[in-house]
């Protein structure tokens, strides 16, 4: 054993003395057990998510990518990291990588990547790669998105219109509260952030309901509609009350305040508008309005017709049967227009809402009386908006008052009564006007109780004297609503040829067209008829055709 290992040292020493003689030793890398995760984005599960609802990337938005990711691997991937990388069209646009958690076998996670945009952006589209990094090197493969990227398009905020109402109309008094309804509307392409509108009043008026008047975003197009009860007190000294409303929005120099002039004494509507927000983007903004067309921009004349007068009934809050959709609003623009446009003097106006069979008499009572005075030297305008009643036994016609009951004709009153009291005298010309069917038939359909569920083809009557009437249905028909215009559909039409002629039409041409943009209207809204038809008496003969309002 001693000899052995002598010999072994022997061996040793000699190999150590001719290390540099001894040929490269092989060297290995010894690494530990590997369980890899397999990596992947879902497929369908990739989606880009922005604000404003145009699915493209505005100047000075937030967006985010989102996806999800699975671990089909055998082992848990640790350390990845989301990324994406954005090709075209990148000016103002930043991303920040996301570290994502731990993602066990057999897991799936949702990924989202935020990124925002700045004032840079341009119109264009972006090419967007994304992917998953892991570790080891068993990251997802890229899934590309091409994203349309839009330019800084600022938004513009406005008070496009504001109505002033009482509980039961009236005028604007002092000691008294009314209702100031503002219409704010984002009036350009861009999305209004932040959006803020305060309202300041003078010394002496005081706002009893203050809506909170904040929104987070108004798209293009939108609107608000904001109502402020008020009231004035004694003290207040003015006639002119000055309103100030102030807006904001996000970079505080894309809006237009408002100085609104409300008057003492001013009429005040019995009714407010109830308003949907739109949202359009670059198609033509429509500005909103709390009103119909015809309702703003009501000719003006100088014309003094100091010979004509006007009774106007509306009837739309009915006491035990169902109301007529925008009768008030028919009476009171017909009104404005026959003092504006027809030049009648305001006293010559009587205007009577919601009238009862009494006022009805009335009023009736006041233009025969009118007539017998100006012996033959006076025109005279009845108008009728509200409910007709059929009876059912002989078919005659009725206006029906709102304290009136449909189930009884005895409640109402009769057009040849109508005809014979007014017809029967001397006039220069007597024009009636009536919005209203007397099928049984209600204006927002359906039957009233008189008519027993079936539309009944009532008799007109037949006018006399130099009378002639204008209906806006005939026979079994209903006389519709135009809901858009916010009018009865027979009285926007009216309203329109007054607005588009400034009053300056005969009958004959104001008969025409009324029917025709009646008959069209009817179809396409409602898919039925409504057909207005003009009845001149006999005595008139081809007369009135050269007839005016004016």
């Amino acid at each position: 054993m001693k000899h052995l290992f002598t010999s072994i040292l022997l061996i040793v020493g000699t190999l150590l003395g001719n290390a540099s003689n001894i040929s490269p030793v092989m060297s290995f890398n010894i690494q530990k057990e590997v369980k890899p995760p397999i990596l992947n984005i879902v497929e369908g599960s990739v989606n880009f998510i922005e604000p404003s609802g145009n699915n493209a990337i505005d100047a000075n938005e937030k967006c985010k990518l989102q996806f999800k990711i699975s671990n089909t691997g055998i082992g848990d991937a640790v350390n990845c990291v989301a990324k994406v990388n954005a090709i075209g069209n990148t000016n103002g646009l930043q991303i920040t990588p996301v570290r994502l958690p731990n993602i066990p076998v057999g897991k799936t996670i949702l990924v989202e990547i935020p990124f925002t945009t700045n004032m840079q952006t341009v119109d264009g589209k972006v090419d967007f790669e994304i992917f998953v990094e892991e570790p080891l090197g068993f990251g997802t493969d890229k899934f590309q998105m091409i994203v349309d990227t839009r330019a800084f398009v600022s938004p513009y905020l406005k008070v496009v219109d504001y109505t002033v109402t009482g509980d039961k109309g009236g005028k604007l008094m002092r000691n008294q509260i009314f209702d100031l309804q503002l219409l704010l509307q984002n009036t350009n392409y861009g999305m209004a952030e932040d959006v803020s509108i305060t309202v300041d009043v003078p010394k002496g008026v005081f706002i009893m309901d203050n809506p909170e008047g904040k929104f987070t975003t108004l798209k293009s197009g939108e609107q608000k509609s904001l109502v402020y009860r008020m009231a004035i007190n004694n003290q207040y000294d003015g006639e002119v009350i000055p309103i100030k409303v102030r807006l904001s929005e996000k970079f505080k120099k894309y809006s237009e305040d408002r100085i609104i002039d409300l008057y003492l004494n001013q009429k005040l509507s019995s009714t407010k508008i109830e308003v949907k927000g739109e949202h359009e983007i670059y198609d033509e903004i429509k500005i909103g309005t709390l009103r119909s067309d015809v309702d703003i921009n009501i000719p003006q004349n100088n014309y003094k017709n100091d010979k004509t007068f006007a009774v106007i009934i509306a009837n739309e809050d009915y006491q035990t049967i169902s109301k007529v959709p925008y009768a008030l609003n028919d009476g009171e623009v017909f009104s404005q227009y026959c003092h504006n446009t027809l030049g009648i003097p305001q006293s010559h106006i009587k205007l009577v809402k919601n009238a009862t069979l009494n006022n009805i008499k009335h009023e009736i009572n006041w233009l025969s009386n009118v007539i017998r005075a100006y012996e033959g030297d006076a025109k005279v305008i009845f108008y009728y908006a509200g409910h007709g009643i059929p009876d059912e036994g002989n078919r005659t016609s009725y206006l029906l008052p709102v304290d009136g009951n449909g189930n009884d004709v005895t409640t109402g009153y009769k057009l040849d009564d109508l005809y014979k009291k007014l017809g029967e005298l001397s006039s220069e010309s007597i024009t009636v006007l009536l919005d209203a069917c007397f099928s049984g038939a209600k204006r927002d359909g359906g039957m009233l109780a008189s008519a027993r569920g079936v539309a009944i083809k009532a008799k007109s009557g037949q006018p006399i004297g130099n009378m002639i009437v204008m209906s806006a249905s005939q026979g079994d028909e209903t006389a519709y609503p135009y809901k858009e215009k916010q009018h009865g559909m027979f009285t926007y039409f009216l309203l329109k040829k007054l607005q588009e002629t400034k009053g300056d039409v005969n009958m004959s041409e104001l008969s025409s067209y009324v029917t025709k943009s009646v008959s069209q209207k009817s179809i396409v809204e409602n898919g039925k008829s409504q057909t207005p038809i003009l009845t001149p008496s006999a005595a008139v003969g081809t007369e009135w055709k050269e007839w005016s309002l004016k």
